[in-house]
């Protein structure tokens, strides 16, 4: 079986059980944010099934940011919380990063303050 249909039943597992494929930090609690765990193993896998479900959606922003409410990201899951939803051109730019979260926090979702506090003390 192929990757992309093995990612398909995968998703589809998931949606039949919980209605949706729940965020990496609700799956997988005791792998941290920058972990190896997200790029190898069942974080991996998980990962990949998210992303594949979330882009499949095809939700607009409004769905993208109640999913996130119902599903509240940890401090350190801020900024991919907000390249989720807003899918910035150039994800790598810190500027676009703190935009995101704090375009996060104006709609209820995470500190940006503590965000700002976590990424100050080195992560």
């Amino acid at each position: 079986m192929e990757r992309s249909s093995m990612l398909d039943e995968a998703v589809a597992e998931h949606v039949a059980r919980d209605g949706e494929v729940v965020p990496p930090w609700k799956a997988y609690p005791e792998i941290e944010r920058f972990s190896i765990g997200w790029r190898m193993g069942s974080g991996e896998w998980h990962m990949m099934v998210w992303w594949r479900w979330w882009d499949s959606a095809g939700w607009d922003e409004p769905r993208r940011l109640d999913y996130f409410r119902k599903h509240q990201p940890p401090t350190q899951w801020l900024d991919w919380a907000a390249e989720a939803v807003w899918s910035p051109d150039e994800s790598d730019d810190a500027d676009l990063e703190h935009e995101g979260v704090r375009r996060l926090a104006a709609h209820g979702i995470g500190s940006y303050e503590e965000w700002t506090t976590w990424i100050s003390d080195g992560q």
